[in-house]
C-alpha cells in the first residue's frame, strides 16, 4: 500500500523555499541583487559538513552554470536546525546564487554587509541587524520540518584517525619519529637515541588550528 502524500508544510525542500522567495525582494532592494532561476534543499555540501571537522561547511552554492537545466543549486546542511541560522545561511548562498563570480570578494561582502552580515563574510550568523527584518519573515512559516543530524560519519564508513602525530626530527642527524600532540605537551619533545644528541625538533603544535570554525562556501 502506498502512503499518504505528504503536505508541504511537512518537506524541508518546501519550506526552505519559501523563505528564499520571501527574501527575494528583500536582497533585490537592499543589495540590488536579481536571481537565476534556483533551487534550494537540505543536504551536504560536497565537502566539510560533518561534525568533527576543523572547518565546518554548513552551506554551498553551485551556479547555474553547473547545472544542464540552468538552475542555481543551494545546500543547507542538516546538521542546522535553527530556524534564524537556516535563515542567515540561506541569505548567504542566495547571495552566491546572485553574483557567484564575487566569491567572498568585495561585491559579495557589500551586498552581505547590506542586509545584516558581518565579517568575516565567509560564515553568516543571524545577528541582530539581519533578524530585524528576517524574524518577522520566519514567523510567518510553519516550524522548519527538520531535525539537527548529529553527523559524525556516514554509515559503514570507517573511523578515521583524529589524533594529529606530529613530526619530529634530530637536528644533528636528522633522525626522524613521529608522536602524538599530547605527549610533547605532557613531556616534552623525544630525545634523539644518538649520545649528546639531545631532544628533537618537532611541528609546531597549533598548526592546524588557524582551521577551526565553520564556514558558508
Amino acid at each position: 500500500m502506498i502512503g499518504r502524500a505528504l503536505d508541504a508544510a511537512e518537506l524541508r525542500e518546501d519550506w526552505l523555499s519559501q523563505l528564499a522567495k520571501a527574501f527575494e525582494p528583500v536582497l533585490a532592494e537592499r543589495a540590488g541583487l536579481s536571481f537565476p532561476s534556483y533551487r534550494v534543499t537540505c543536504g551536504f555540501p560536497s565537502k566539510g559538513g560533518e561534525l568533527g571537522k576543523k572547518k565546518r561547511v554548513r552551506g554551498q552554492c553551485w551556479s547555474a552554470e553547473a547545472s544542464d537545466d540552468q538552475h542555481a543549486e543551494i545546500f543547507i546542511s542538516p546538521v542546522e536546525d535553527d530556524p534564524a541560522t537556516v535563515a542567515a545561511i540561506l541569505a548567504h548562498e542566495m547571495i552566491h546564487a546572485a553574483i557567484p563570480e564575487a566569491g567572498h570578494k568585495r561585491p559579495f561582502q557589500i551586498a552581505a554587509a547590506t542586509i545584516g552580515h558581518k565579517a568575516p563574510f565567509t560564515t553568516s550568523e543571524p545577528t541582530p541587524e539581519f533578524m530585524e527584518w528576517a524574524a518577522p519573515i520566519i514567523a510567518q512559516l510553519a516550524p522548519y520540518p527538520h531535525r539537527r543530524l548529529n553527523a559524525l560519519a556516514p554509515v559503514g564508513q570507517k573511523k578515521k584517525q583524529t589524533a594529529r602525530m606530529l613530526k619530529c626530527a634530530c637536528a644533528h642527524c636528522g633522525y626522524t619519529v613521529r608522536t602524538a600532540r599530547k605527549w610533547i605537551e605532557e613531556v616534552g619533545a623525544p630525545i634523539c637515541p644518538v649520545d649528546d644528541h639531545g631532544r628533537m625538533a618537532h611541528d609546531p603544535l597549533d598548526a592546524d588550528e588557524a582551521e577551526d570554525g565553520e564556514q558558508d562556501a
